[in-house]
């Protein structure tokens, strides 16, 4: 049986972690809870043993059973998927692949992609919500990459970062196909972006 201390620890380690994952402020989560800020501090950093109606108040908060929040493994999360179990997501005519390597769940969305793109052969990619953003290297071959209106070209080796909020185009340059890995990384908040500026109200027409 763990001691007092232990569940301590691993209660504020779970609460804090859930709430950074689900991009909650310590002052939003005591909103949400209807858990005073000063207590959640206190249980973030293990000064006190909550009681069951506080964990399930955070639980719910946090959309989680209070099993996630008392979890005093510490041991971290390995997920493996073999190269089986890989899936096929996309294919062309020409010859053309897009495997789904391994993923992650919502909020937080990360996944690995290995691309194969015949010569001539393109995939054009829809706008994700903003905040999205796209790395591509690339193993062998030559890539065009159009993000918006702007055209580059990748090389073995080459590496890219991009936005990927605007519509985007994978081609094969060259004679030969070319292969890259892709990282999509799509936070929580990814569209929630408040504008830059407020147009001014239209007045009623008379």
């Amino acid at each position: 049986m763990q001691s007092p201390d232990d569940v301590a620890t691993a209660i504020g380690r779970n609460v804090r972690a859930l709430r950074q994952q689900r991009r909650m402020t310590i002052d939003a989560l005591a909103a949400a809870s209807g858990v005073s800020r000063g207590t959640v501090i206190q249980i973030e950093t293990a000064r006190g043993n909550p009681s069951i109606g506080t964990l399930v108040h955070l639980a719910e908060a946090l959309r989680v059973g209070v099993t996630s929040l008392v979890d005093g493994d510490a041991t971290p999360r390995v997920v493996l998927r073999r190269a089986e179990q890989a899936v096929p997501l996309w294919s062309s005519e020409a010859g053309s692949t897009a495997v789904f390597r391994i993923g992650t769940d919502p909020p937080d969305v990360v996944e690995l992609w290995d691309w194969i793109l015949q010569p001539g052969d393109a995939f054009d990619g829809e706008a994700h919500p903003i905040g999205t953003a796209e790395v591509l290297s690339v193993l062998h071959g030559r890539l065009g990459l159009r993000v918006g209106a702007a055209e580059h070209e990748l090389g073995e080796g080459d590496t890219v970062m991009f936005q990927a909020h605007v519509p985007h185009r994978y081609a094969g340059v060259g004679d030969g196909p070319v292969r890259f890995t892709m990282v999509v990384l799509q936070p929580g908040d990814a569209g929630l972006v408040p504008p830059t500026s407020i147009a001014p109200a239209v007045p009623d027409e008379l």
